[in-house]
């Protein structure tokens, strides 16, 4: 005679039966986590822009600490992430070129006069005393006052170049410095500077 019992009722000390609730379990947390996920993913994305706006706001008031910035179009250049204007004349560059371990991220500011007022890092993955030295306010100071024209190199400069010196051991990153100051001139000129 059958047993009265239910197949679930028979089984449930079972190894199928125990794998069955789990994937259950599982299916359940896992569409709970896509459904949150899916609900919330423009205000997650609008935190995410408020937050690095906040950061990069940051970063442009310690290159100009009394200034007010306005977005602008930025010109269609690799390595040139964002530009802004301050309300005294001054541009704020947010630029990209390729370091040693991967891409260093720097904020160029270009006083109204056309010439550097400073340098400010946002990203970077530098071997720790090698190609950080290249990311030293020491470093960054040489290029202060310099005028925002041409194209600068750490090689032989020919026509339209100048030549600057690069830091002994982190020629990678030294070459990323100088690969964003490039682009901030480049984007610079393109909006009507020097």
């Amino acid at each position: 005679m059958p047993s009265s019992k239910s197949w679930i009722a028979r089984h449930r000390e079972g190894g199928i039966y125990s794998f069955v609730i789990l994937l259950v379990a599982a299916l359940a947390c896992g569409g709970v986590v896509a459904g949150a996920n899916f609900a919330g993913r423009d205000a997650f994305a609008a935190a995410d822009a408020r937050l690095d706006e906040a950061k990069g706001g940051a970063q442009r008031a310690l290159l100009f600490p009394d200034a007010t910035f306005e977005q602008v179009s930025a010109p269609a250049i690799e390595g040139l992430n964002s530009v802004y204007r301050t309300d005294g004349g001054a541009w704020v560059f947010d630029v990209s070129a390729t370091g040693y371990h991967g891409d260093v991220e720097l904020m160029v500011g270009i006083a109204a006069d056309g010439t550097v007022a400073g340098i400010q890092i946002v990203a970077e993955d530098e071997t720790d005393g090698i190609g950080t030295n290249a990311l030293t306010e020491e470093y960054f100071g040489t290029f202060a006052g310099m005028p925002a024209a041409g194209a600068l190199t750490l090689e032989d400069a020919g026509s339209d170049q100048t030549h600057v010196d690069g830091v002994s051991g982190a020629t990678f990153t030294s070459n990323a410095v100088v690969g964003c100051l490039n682009i901030a001139f480049e984007a610079y000129a393109q909006l009507g500077g020097n």
